[in-house]
């Protein structure tokens, strides 16, 4: 395939519409391994990214003519990008970023979140990215961000009914052991203070890590 896999990044492509992928330029190596999920090829091709694999049914206008590729049957129990998802493991990739995952369906865009968790699961460390977005999956244990690329906002969201044991420092609003409900906005529009990074330990939960409003 022409790119060393193991331990590098891939990113995945999905086919929501999408503007431009300029957003992607703080995060890509050079050296990043392009698997699109259907007509992600076409965002992919678009936004000058070179597709170096493609996975899908063609059913939102995808073709893996002239590239490596895994065909599926469009009537099927999961999803392309899920299928990518794995395929990006399975390939040997510890970090994948996925983009063009986000707007048109919301049940895609809700299920693509949670995609993050598999790709936890899976052993990967994942990144969904939007124009205006960096979201990843968190779970127990002590997470340290920097703002970098930096963003305005910093938001905690739970996946389970609580983040419990919660201690944030490094942010504009701190907390000390404090449950996070799904049920309250308790963790929306934080900060990471200039200068500073956050330091976030969740003693029990998993939910989403969300930087939004990138300022460069």
């Amino acid at each position: 395939m022409g790119k060393e896999m193991n331990g590098k990044q891939a990113v995945i492509v999905g086919a929501a519409p999408c503007k431009s992928l300029t957003y992607l330029q703080p995060y890509l190596t050079g050296a990043d391994f392009i698997l699109c999920a259907d007509g992600g090829r076409k965002n992919a091709e678009l936004a000058g990214l070179t597709p170096d694999w493609y996975v899908g049914d063609g059913d939102s206008g995808g073709s893996p003519e002239g590239l490596p590729s895994m065909v599926l049957p469009v009537e099927k129990d999961f999803t392309d990008l899920e299928v990518a998802v794995h395929q990006a493991v399975r390939m040997g990739f510890q970090r994948l970023l996925l983009c063009a995952c986000t707007g048109g369906r919301a049940d895609h865009h809700l299920a693509n979140f949670c995609l993050l968790e598999k790709a936890h699961e899976l052993g990967a460390e994942a990144l969904l990215l939007d124009e205006w977005n960096e979201v990843r999956f968190v779970s127990e244990g002590t997470l340290v961000l920097a703002n970098d690329p930096p963003y305005r906002y910093l938001g905690l969201i739970p996946l389970d009914r609580a983040l419990r044991d919660v201690t944030m420092s490094g942010v504009k609003y701190r907390a000390e052991h404090t449950d996070f409900l799904r049920t309250a906005t308790l963790g929306v529009s934080n900060e990471i203070l200039p200068g500073c990074e956050a330091q976030i330990t969740i003693g029990e939960g998993r939910g989403l890590l969300i930087r939004s409003e990138r300022l460069i």
